[in-house]
């Protein structure tokens, strides 16, 4: 017999709710790393690199803390909706705080 589990592996509504709390997590900690990255004073491409290594590892985190190390029992793709499909949303709401915070902390001294 399946375990309970599997019978609701795939049931829309859980995965429905998971993409959601997994979209809050993405933006704010999006706007943490914003945060962050403004007041340090990165510019350019340094900013995105930064960017670029906070997402690896609040991936990373999400994949081994709140998925267990098993992603694919959460979402359809795996990790593939952990880490690669909300990148482009998260990423605009990241320049928008980080720019908001630079120009707070060091235009306007």
């Amino acid at each position: 017999m399946a375990e309970q589990a599997d019978l609701y592996k795939y049931f829309e509504p859980t995965v429905q709710h998971n993409t959601l709390a997994l979209s809050n997590i993405h933006t704010l900690t999006s706007w943490g790393v914003g945060t962050a990255a403004g007041v340090l004073g990165l510019t350019g491409w340094n900013g995105f690199i930064f960017f670029l290594m906070s997402w690896a590892v609040i991936s990373g985190l999400i994949v081994l803390v709140k998925c267990e190390g098993k992603p694919s029992v959460y979402f359809k793709s795996s990790f593939m909706d952990v880490a690669g499909a909300p990148v482009l949303n998260t990423l605009l709401s990241y320049v928008l705080v980080w720019t908001l915070m630079h120009a707070l902390v060091y235009i306007y001294d």
